[in-house]
């Protein structure tokens, strides 16, 4: 794997993958900061494909959808990510420094793609993350199941995964918009994010803040994460570091204040342009650590980028770790999965005295008059000491 102080970004992919990913992915094209990654769109669904107007738009799969999407169903999905028409995905990534996935995990394109992306993007060295989005809890108990099943498969191979429950477009999105503009804006949110993501590990030209503390917080380990940007111009007036504080605390996929209080870790990055002074750095980045709880792990970025001349742009992505369920009692560090078990709690076995198991509808081994498929102990009646 690529080693993490190098400059991963020097070709940045960015691929979403299933209907909800591709719709991601046509709203960060439209962004001119995105100007400087290679940006594609998979899909098992041609409409789908044909809709986004992404010039980089690779059909899976057709075969076994006939274009039509998998509809839920992991297996197509699984089918169609195997076939010889992902190769041209392949190619288009092969040379990446760094890969990033975005896709609504609970559907089949999305749910399969991603663990085959995973593994292909470990299998050529590449460093990974993935930011999916978790089901609404309207959709059904099914549809959560699979999403957290497909979580659990992408986590050995993916170095990052960020997981955003849908859920959380409720705390910021007034409940008479209309839906279409609420996905929308759901998806302009995590186009956003996923720019504001590269950008934590582009530039580190200030404050260090690269790969390698992604996978300290995230890897291996399931989690839920919220996502802040905040944005504003210089043009605004003096206050402009402000109004872009005040617009981070009110993006959609940050959940509120109060989960940034009850984070375990946090990464924060602050990105200008090459105006940008030591004392707008200084005054934004305490401000922020003000929101945070005392024991959430914060780590800080700041880079200058001459993209960024004339505003200022905060990221920051909270995470909190999916506890594991107590079990009781005291444990030591080196206790077993597997319980303790006494010489009395050892099953006896259930041999049958004439059994031939598998060999039972065989022809007959005969050697010296003797059915050589019965186990030795059985034709020389030796008693097992069962343990008692």
């Amino acid at each position: 794997m690529a080693a993490d102080n190098a400059d991963i970004t020097a070709r940045a992919t960015v691929i979403g993958l299933g209907n909800a990913g591709t719709r991601i992915i046509k709203e960060l094209s439209l962004m001119s900061a995105s100007s400087w990654l290679s940006i594609a769109a998979a899909d098992t669904d041609k409409a789908s494909l044909e809709k986004s107007a992404i010039p980089n738009c690779f059909p899976v799969g057709f075969e076994w959808t006939q274009g039509l999407g998998c509809g839920g169903n992991v297996i197509k999905g699984e089918r169609a990510f195997a076939h010889p028409s992902r190769n041209v995905i392949n190619d288009f990534i092969k040379e990446s420094s760094l890969l990033v996935v975005a896709g609504g995990m609970g559907g089949g394109t999305a749910t399969a793609g991603c663990s085959s992306l995973a593994r292909t993007a470990k299998k050529m060295g590449i460093p990974s993350i993935f930011i999916v989005t978790a089901p609404f809890s309207f959709e059904g108990h099914s549809k959560r199941e699979i999403s957290e099943a497909g979580i659990k498969m992408l986590l050995p191979d993916a170095d990052v995964v960020i997981s955003i429950p849908n859920d959380i477009l409720y705390s910021s999105i007034p409940s008479h918009t209309p839906a279409e503009e609420a996905f929308r804006k759901s998806d302009i949110e995590i186009a956003r994010a996923i720019l504001g993501i590269t950008e934590i590990i582009r530039c580190r030209n200030i404050l260090s803040s690269d790969l390698s503390d992604f996978k300290n917080v995230l890897q291996k380990r399931k989690s839920m994460c919220c996502i802040g940007l905040g944005t504003a111009q210089r043009s605004e007036g003096e206050n402009f570091c402000h109004l872009a504080l005040e617009r981070l605390m009110a993006s959609p996929l940050l959940g509120g204040i109060d989960s940034l209080k009850e984070a375990n870790a946090a990464i924060l990055t602050l990105t200008g342009g090459p105006e940008l002074n030591i004392g707008e750095m200084r005054h934004t980045l305490e401000a922020v650590q003000r929101y945070t709880g005392p024991e959430t792990k914060l780590i800080v970025g700041a880079n200058t980028d001459q993209l960024y001349a004339g505003f200022i742009h905060i990221t920051l992505v909270s995470v909190r770790y999916e506890m594991l369920p107590d079990i009781g009692g005291e444990e030591s560090a080196e206790t077993s999965d597997f319980p303790e078990q006494t010489p009395s709690d050892q099953p006896e076995l259930p041999l049958l005295p004439v059994s031939k198991g598998i060999f039972s509808n065989t022809s007959r081994n005969i050697y010296a008059s003797q059915d050589l498929d019965i186990p030795t102990f059985l034709r020389q009646g030796i008693h097992l000491d069962k343990g008692r």
